[in-house]
Formats: C-alpha cells, structure tokens, sequence
C-alpha cells in the first residue's frame, strides 16, 4: 500500500518550472506577480462582488412579507461563504507544503468554479449555502493563500508595495465582477449568471495556477550571501560583530524579528496572539461595513443607487490604499503601519460612519474606510514576514484563519440583528456603525499590544 508521501510525490506540479525559475528570474517573478493579481481579482474580487448576490436573495428568501420578525434566511449564504473562505486559508497552507503553490491554486479554482456553477441549480436556502456559501468560500480561501504569499518570495525589496499591487487585485475585481454579475443576471437571470460565471471562474484560475512558483532555493541561496557580503563590508554594521544569523534576517528575511523554525513555535508565541487577535477583529469587522454600506445609506433616506455608488468608492479606495499603504509600510516599517491605519479606521467609524445623515459624509467615509481598512489583507502576510521570516509563511498566514472562521461567521449576523431588530425606528442604523467601531477598536488595541512587546522604541522601524 502506496505510503501519503508517495501519493503525494505523483500529484502533478503545476506552475513554472524550477528551471525556467532558475534560468530566466526576472521573467519568472513578473509572471509570479501577475497571475498572483488575477487570482486575486477572480477570487477575492468575486467575495467583494457578493453584495449583489445579497440583495438577490434578500428579495427572494426574505421574510418581510410573510410579516415575519425572524432575521432572514439569506443571511447565511454570505456567513458561510466568509467563515469557509477563512477556514480553507487555514487548510490550503498546510496544503501548500506537502503539493505545492500551482496545483493548490488549480484545487481552489476548482472548488470556486463548482460553487457558483452549482449554485445555479439550486433553489433553497441551505443549497445556496452548500454550493456558493461552502464550496465557493473554500476556493477562494484556497486561492488566497497562495496569491497572497507567494510574490514575498521572489522579492526582498518593496515587498509591501508589491504585495500592494496585488491585493489591488481584489478592489479592482470588486468594481469589475459586481456590474458584470449584475448584467449577466439582468440578461440571463440569477441562475443563468452564476453558471457563467462558475465556468469564467474555473477557466481563469486554472490559467492562473499555471503562472505559481516559488523562488529556487538555489536563487534564495545566491542573494543571501550575495547580501551578506555586502552586509559585512558595511561600516555601520561591521563595527558590531553582527551574526551570521542577524546579517540573513537583515538582507532576505528568511528569519523574522522572533527566530522560530515551527508551527508550535508560533503557536507559542505571544505575537502571534496579538496578531491572531486583531487579524480576526478588523477582518469580520471589515466585511461587515462592505456588505452594509448599500444597506446603511438606504436607511438614512438616500436611495439605492446612491447606495451602491458608496460601496463602490469604498471598494476603489482600497485599491488606492492597499498600494499606497503597502509602499509607506515599506519606509516606516510594517507593524507601524498596521496600527497607524487601523487606528484611523476606528475613529472614522465612530465620527464619520456614526453621525452620518448626507451623501457627502457617507462619500467621505467611503474613502476613509477604504484607504486605510483596506490595507488589512497584504497588512496580514507582511506582518507574519517581519515576525517569524519568509519560511512557512503561508502556514503561518494560514493559521491566522482560524479564528477568523468564528469572527467572520458571528459578526454578520451580529450586525443583521441590530439592524433589523432596531432599525425601524432608526437606532438600528448608528448601532451597527458603534458596533463596528467597538471591533476595530479592540483590533486596534490588539496591534498597539504587539508593536509594544516587538519593541517599545517608539521610532523603531517594526
């Protein structure tokens, strides 16, 4: 009987091969970086694009007209979809280790393409829930994972504005995906349009999956001595008999700020937990306001198309933000930034979000929130970089999704509650902007923690 690791060895690698990596490195991390854009764009992009989706099946499956003061039912596809997404972020980065970045990007592809192909055949609720709730949402976790890490080894320079670039990806496939899905439901109705779209989906990420690879230990190898030497004929470092070990973690970072070589070493780690903690916050806290903000506006008095141009400039400033963001994290250090944005998300929350009655004000809260909560997606790998090095980083990314499975599962429905149980007469609205102002807040708290127990310099780079 065949042993896993056997199986495992005849799996087929999908990607660039290692000697076309080798042979043409330029070439190779351009590719990386573009096909790491476009499954951003396919699969976070199609999550962003959920919204019209929700008020699909609001119409659908709600309860209003029954006279029903139950939540409505519709509420869990997206739940399910955003839990599982984080779930399989876990899932994918052991998978990542054991058959690679290509063929885990083809799996998630698979998955995504299933979700929305088979959602066109339902007509329950818990059907929607089973296909493009848990089937679409472990893709997309699935294809984040890779995406999301793997550009951070092809570069040690500008990694943050790299990463940038490519979580752009999802932003611009919000503005995308969401008025094409809206057009192809107008023309070949809801179940028509998810069984287009599961094909595009399918189609694209496997194309995708072929640009995936990993920067050749060998190339790995040549930089870091490369940079080493460099390193030791520096005055400013050499007149303090720097390691061998710290000359690596200041040229590759293949080790980060805390020297851990395993997961239980992570996991034993206080800065993880600070991390962890505020990762899962300010995610389901994120989400919350991108799925309410049409919600939101209809229930100051604007109307629907003035609602859905809010969520619209809230997605395109995270375009903005998530590149910007990622070039100034790259001078002031990536825990500074972290903070320094997320700490602007919460106040804008409660003194613009909250007291928010105009267009004018919800516009400029768009903005706000998108240039700086934005930052949170490519904020999460470049963080785990400069604590525990570029080694394993998709596990360690991974393990971050599991409590945002919980978070990003309650938060919503948290949100709904307070919505429809008190919004008839108005209170409804403002308590789901305190609320998640209260979860950035703690998010908020939870990083200023971490930079602390990293360093209490208060100009450290960190």
């Amino acid at each position: 009987m065949k042993s896993a690791s056997q199986i495992m060895n005849r799996l087929p690698k999908i990607g660039i091969t290692r000697s076309f990596s080798f042979d043409h490195p330029h070439a190779a991390a351009a590719i990386v970086v573009a096909a790491s854009f476009v499954g951003m764009f396919l699969g976070s992009g199609m999550t962003n694009s959920y919204g019209i989706f929700e008020e699909e099946y609001e119409n659908r499956y709600s309860n209003k007209d029954s006279g029903s003061s139950s939540i409505s039912p519709a509420i869990a596809i997206g739940s399910v979809h955003v839990s599982t997404n984080y779930l399989f972020t876990t899932i994918a980065g052991a998978l990542c280790e054991r058959v690679g970045m290509g063929l885990t990007t083809f799996i998630g592809g698979v998955l995504l393409g299933m979700g929305h192909f088979g959602a066109g055949f339902c007509t329950e609720v818990w059907q929607l829930a089973l296909t493009q709730g848990f089937l679409a949402g472990a893709g997309v976790g699935t294809i984040f994972i890779v995406v999301s890490t793997i550009p951070t080894s092809w570069f040690s320079k500008n990694q943050g504005f790299l990463i940038g670039v490519v979580h752009s990806g999802s932003g611009v496939g919000g503005l995308v995906l969401a008025p094409l899905t809206r057009f192809l439901i107008n023309k070949y109705t809801l179940t028509g349009a998810l069984k287009i779209l599961g094909v595009i989906l399918a189609v694209g990420i496997t194309v995708v999956s072929l640009g995936m690879a990993t920067k050749p230990d060998e190339l790995v190898d040549q930089e870091e001595e490369e940079n080493i030497d460099r390193i030791s004929t520096a005055d400013s470092v050499s007149e303090h008999k720097v390691s061998v070990l710290a000359k690596k973690r200041m040229s590759v970072r293949s080790f980060g700020v805390r020297d851990v070589h395993s997961t239980g070493g992570v996991l034993r780690s206080q800065e993880f937990w600070y991390l962890n903690v505020a990762v899962m916050l300010a995610e389901a806290a994120f989400y919350v306001v991108l799925f309410f903000l049409p919600v939101y506006a209809i229930g100051i008095g604007l109307t629907s198309e003035q609602g859905a141009l809010i969520a619209g400039v809230a997605n395109g400033a995270t375009i903005v933000g998530r590149i910007t963001i990622g070039y100034i994290a790259d001078l002031s250090g990536n825990i500074n930034m972290f903070f320094i944005t997320h700490l602007l998300v919460t106040l804008s929350c409660f003194f613009l979000w909250f007291p928010a009655k105009s267009l004018m004000v919800m516009m400029v809260f768009a903005c706000t929130f998108g240039l700086f909560a934005g930052s949170l997606t490519p904020m999460v790998p470049l963080c785990s970089v400069t604590l525990f090095g570029q080694n394993g980083l998709a596990n360690n990314v991974g393990l971050l999704g599991i409590g945002m499975v919980l978070t990003t599962s309650a938060a919503p429905v948290i949100a709904r509650v307070f919505y429809e149980k008190l919004g008839q007469n108005g209170a409804g609205y403002g308590t789901v902007a305190l609320f998640c102002g209260g979860v950035y807040l703690v998010a908020t708290l939870s990083i200023f923690a971490l930079r602390l127990c990293v360093s209490r310099k208060p100009w450290a780079k960190i």
